[in-house]
């Protein structure tokens, strides 16, 4: 499993898809999340549908957001190594977690954060709070790295190189920078 970070952009539009490589793009979610209720109802294929006897078959339509020609940066880690960037960065329990949270609550008045408990990896902050807890985690000294070992008779912990926090909370600030640049609200994570 693994957590994705990820700049919350507006869409320019919703493409309702059939699955099967059929596609329609409309202006707004309403219409969009309109025409799939429609297309469950008579299961048609799509224009560019590859396989429409599946289609007609199955259905199985989704609603994506589109954004334009602009790709959306994401950042990617394992539950291990997200939990420990989240710890870092105070949105997480832990060790050191305090200390970040602290300073970021001295010096915003609306620090809020949607996060589920120390095992539930997903959540939201504002880009702003966020740039200042990957700013916190950067100016913090650098942790030592975590060597590789065996957690159960199948299972190895791969560990994490000596420039891991600083590479991946690097890489997270980009991402936060990238995210207000281009109007973004907040950053999710999950």
């Amino acid at each position: 499993m693994s957590v994705t970070f990820t700049p919350e952009v507006e869409p320019t539009g919703f493409e309702v898809t059939d699955g099967e490589g059929g596609h329609e793009r409309y202006a707004s979610r309403e219409a969009a999340y309109a025409r799939m209720a429609e297309l469950e109802q008579i299961r048609e294929p799509l224009p560019g549908c590859t396989d429409p006897e599946v289609v007609r078959a199955y259905g199985g339509y989704l609603v994506e957001p589109v954004h334009g020609d602009q790709e959306i940066p994401w950042v990617n880690a394992s539950n291990a190594n997200a939990r420990h960037l989240l710890r870092l960065l105070g949105l997480a329990p832990g060790l050191g977690a305090d200390d970040v949270v602290c300073a970021i609550d001295a010096a915003a008045e609306d620090n809020q954060m949607t996060a589920g408990g120390e095992d539930e990896l997903w959540g939201e902050e504002s880009c702003e709070q966020f740039l200042g807890r990957t700013l916190l985690a950067l100016a913090a000294p650098a942790s030592a790295g975590v060597p590789a070992h065996e957690v159960g008779p199948r299972m190895i912990d791969c560990g994490r190189a000596d420039d891991y926090d600083a590479r991946r909370v690097t890489q997270l600030h980009d991402l936060t920078t990238w995210a207000i640049a281009h109007g973004a609200s907040r950053i999710t994570w999950g």
